[in-house]
């Protein structure tokens, strides 16, 4: 079928001025939601159905059963229903090991090792009691035993096969004397191969090589502590043993019905095995798949132009059961090969859970960060909606300032006084003369008093109002705002997904921010 090529074509419109193109697709999508926030239905089925229209080849992830189902569904709706291959449950084989050797031969069997240690890897992470602070020397150790096992093997057979590395690590000796003891030499497995590679090879290895090899099995492994030694062994066995046997030997250790090539042709290939009804061994296959699958698209710009053309797409709903230490190295080199990530999960912490070790947050921070485009649709945790203000970021608030007052007072008052006045006065006289004389006097008193009495009161009442605003550098959107803003769909909503759209270095038209607000029809 028709495809898009042109990294401007657009995919979704937002807005008449907002598009999600191609260019954009191929730097990372990342959705946040709680449960039941409506991030598949909503951003997730809206963005599953873009690619699917465009024309793109894809591998889809499955961690819950009705995951293929609703693939299947989006397929039919969207015209792609051909296009889809089952690999699990239903069908379908990939014999990794065979599958690179026939693309890279003896020179890529450090390849082949690193194929089988992500089997460890994804074995460990399947296990949430296993020890971690030491995990780095245990790894070390099995992939140096599967670097001088697999060419032995190969060298021997002309294949290499789960069992036969099983055996032939199993078969190692636990000293000096016993690789040189006869009953050892013909009882051993490992012995009768290192012979067969060095008298009578099928394929021919490098003699360096071969001394290198017998060197380390007699000088170093059989040196080791037998407690060591024997830990090595069986957590190499222990991991590889779920491909002994079972549905995960008959999907990765039989035939090859489908190569992770298939999608550069527009094949969709789903992985039947979910990791609800596959348990352990569902995830562990799916991580192994994946990982072939990226290098393959890695890988791809050094094909003919007709293998690297068309899009692709890796899809991962429940994300935290299928990231691991690869994932941040493709993210961040996947855009050239036009290779779109949408990964979906509930919350930070369900990734450093997963994660697990001393640098959980630091991995998953640093896997975040190669995802250009990421959507937080409602969410009851509080440190993803913290985290994804901090994304969104911090800029000039204006926040808006009120007060009002209102006094009332009441006053009363009284006074009252007397007095009173008292005096006296007194006067005496005479005269006399020639002829006569006279004399007076006179006497008088006064009394006199006052009173006074007086009284006041009042009252006196006001009222104030004022407003106006301050700045300050804060949240665009509010932490609490993702879980108390955003709609979660269903009948109560109308149907309605509301979200936030966040991409790194672009200015919506519609809102002139590196944000939008967005709605979908579930």
């Amino acid at each position: 079928m028709s495809y898009v090529s042109q990294l401007d074509t657009p995919l979704l419109a937002f807005s008449q001025g907002d598009r999600f193109t191609l260019r954009d697709a191929v730097q990372g999508v990342h959705i946040f939601g709680g449960i039941g926030s409506g991030k598949t239905s909503g951003s997730g089925k809206a963005l599953a159905s873009a690619y699917l229209r465009a024309g793109m080849g894809g591998l889809v992830l499955a961690a819950k059963p009705d995951e293929v189902e609703l693939w299947l569904r989006y397929a039919q709706e969207n015209g792609r229903a051909n296009s889809v291959i089952l690999f699990g449950e239903r069908g379908g084989g990939f014999n990794f090991i065979t599958y690179e050797l026939a693309r890279q031969g003896i020179d890529g069997l450090g390849s082949v090792v690193e194929c089988l240690m992500r089997i460890v890897d994804a074995a460990r992470l399947t296990n949430p009691n296993a020890g971690r602070a030491s995990m780095a020397f245990w790894e070390d150790a099995m992939r140096q035993v599967l670097r001088n096992t697999i060419p032995i093997l190969y060298a021997a057979t002309g294949d290499v096969r789960i069992p036969d590395i099983i055996r032939f690590v199993a078969s190692a000796p636990g000293s000096v004397e016993q690789l040189q003891s006869a009953e050892w030499q013909q009882q051993s497995f490992m012995f009768h191969a290192l012979a067969a590679a060095r008298r009578e090879p099928v394929i021919e290895i490098d003699g360096d090589d071969f001394q290198k090899t017998a060197a380390f099995w007699r000088d170093e492994f059989c040196q080791l502590d037998p407690k060591t030694r024997t830990n090595i062994s069986i957590s190499l066995s222990t991991a590889l043993d779920r491909f002994n046997r079972g549905r995960l030997h008959r999907a990765f250790c039989t035939q090859t019905t489908l190569v992770p090539e298939l999608t550069f042709h527009g094949a969709i290939i789903i992985m039947d095995m979910s990791a609800m009804t596959w348990n352990e061994d569902g995830v562990i296959g799916q991580h192994l798949f994946k990982f072939m699958w990226q290098r393959a698209v890695l890988s791809r710009n050094g094909l003919d132009p007709s293998q690297r053309d068309r899009p692709v797409f890796l899809w991962a709903d429940e994300s935290q059961y299928f990231v691991n230490a690869f994932d941040t190295d493709y993210q961040s080199t996947c855009r050239s090969a036009r290779a779109c990530t949408v990964y979906l999960t509930q919350s930070l912490p369900t990734y450093y859970a997963r994660i697990g070790g001393e640098h959980a947050k630091h991995s998953a921070d640093m896997l975040l960060a190669n995802f250009v485009t990421k959507i937080f649709h409602n969410n009851a945790d509080p440190e993803t909606n913290r985290w994804a203000a901090d994304t969104i970021g911090r800029t000039l608030q204006r926040r808006g300032t009120y007060s009002e007052s209102e006094s009332y007072g009441y006053s009363h008052g009284m006074s009252q006084g007397g007095g009173t006045n008292w005096g006296t006065s007194t006067g005496t006289g005479s005269s006399s003369g020639q002829h006569g004389g006279s004399a007076s006097s006179n006497f008088g008193t006064s009394k006199g008093g006052s009173t006074n009495w007086g009284r006041n009161r009042g009252t006196n009442s006001g009222e104030s109002v004022s407003g106006g605003y301050s700045e300050t550098m804060d949240y665009e959107i509010e932490p609490a705002d993702f879980a108390r803003a955003l709609r979660t769909g269903g009948a109560a909503n109308g149907g309605v997904v509301t979200g936030v759209w966040f991409q790194a270095g672009k200015r919506f038209a519609d809102s002139q921010r590196n944000y939008l607000h967005v709605s979908f029809d579930q």
